[in-house]
């Protein structure tokens, strides 16, 4: 059902307008590259031979693997404020959108929320959005966008990567601000549902499992 809202609400490839729009929106969207209007960062590693860089553990620090998470209200390793200032991970403000430049698998091209304020690895862009841009809508709209994404990626398509160049040179629709936050809400709102089912999903084989084992000794 999300797929199908997705290609509903966003132009395809060389539309100028979605096919739906809610209530109350009317006019072109404009195409705007994402550098025009957000800033584009990238991070850095501390050496992990040097301790103090590491520890005390106080500030978020993100791995490329990580954005399979989609939204981040926490990350898996800490820095110290030594590690910081020592390297190439800076800080990324909250709300921005986070896209993984390399990583095996699946992961190049995810695209994940930063519900904190954070640092990141150099395998990650955080594309922080400027006033006129909502970050909800540049999420949902690159999340469509996953296969696109992935052909945009420097190298042979297997063992290629992303850029900071690259990902400032995609191209994006850009309605009016009000109309981005519409779609943007909806969405989550739609993520929000998606995650309540899974977890009842989750809970269900739990329990069969559990009759499993009672019932067949």
């Amino acid at each position: 059902m999300k797929k199908g809202f997705l290609q509903q609400l966003f132009p395809e490839n060389g539309e100028k307008l979605p096919r739906v729009r809610f209530t109350g929106f009317e006019g072109e969207w404009e195409q705007r590259r994402l550098g025009d209007y957000a800033e584009i960062l990238t991070g850095g590693t501390p050496k992990t031979s040097i301790s103090e860089y590491w520890e005390p553990k106080k500030i978020p620090w993100m791995s490329s693997g990580e954005v399979n998470k989609r939204r981040l209200d926490g990350t898996d390793n800490m820095i110290s404020e030594e590690g910081l200032n020592n390297s190439s991970a800076r800080w990324v403000k909250a709300h921005s959108v986070l896209i993984a430049l390399a990583g095996q698998g699946k992961t190049r091209g995810t695209v994940a929320v930063n519900n904190i304020r954070l640092t990141t690895n150099q395998s990650i862009a955080a594309i922080v959005p400027k006033d006129n841009l909502h970050y909800e809508f540049v999420y949902q709209n690159l999340l469509k966008r996953y296969d696109e994404l992935r052909m945009f990626s420097s190298g042979d398509g297997t063992r290629g990567g992303l850029n900071k160049q690259i990902v400032s040179d995609v191209v994006i629709p850009s309605p009016s601000k009000e109309e981005q936050f519409k779609i943007g809400a909806f969405f989550k709102q739609l993520d929000n549902t998606i995650t309540l089912y899974q977890y009842k999903i989750d809970q269900l084989n739990i329990l069969k499992k559990s009759c499993l084992q009672n019932m067949f000794i």
